[in-house]
């Protein structure tokens, strides 16, 4: 599975900004903000499989699978 160039940056600014509008970064006490960005981190790291990305930001974000993997996929390289 290929990663389009910044995945990270890409994917973690969708999902703040659709899930997540009134947080910020610095100053946010929002234990599932801060539970999808290590998600998405370990993924971009190597150290999660796309099932589990998928299956925790779904949790964290209180979102259904498909919409979560169809946010995911724009950022993913044929």
């Amino acid at each position: 599975m290929k990663l389009v160039q910044d995945f990270y940056n890409k994917l973690a600014k969708e999902i703040r900004t659709t899930y997540f509008p009134n947080e910020n970064h610095g100053t946010t006490n929002n234990k599932n903000y801060w539970k999808a960005t290590k998600v998405m981190e370990d993924f971009s790291n190597g150290v999660l499989s796309y099932n589990r990305l998928i299956k925790g930001l779904s949790t964290y974000c209180n979102e259904t699978k498909e919409n979560i993997t169809s946010i995911v996929n724009k950022y993913l390289v044929d």
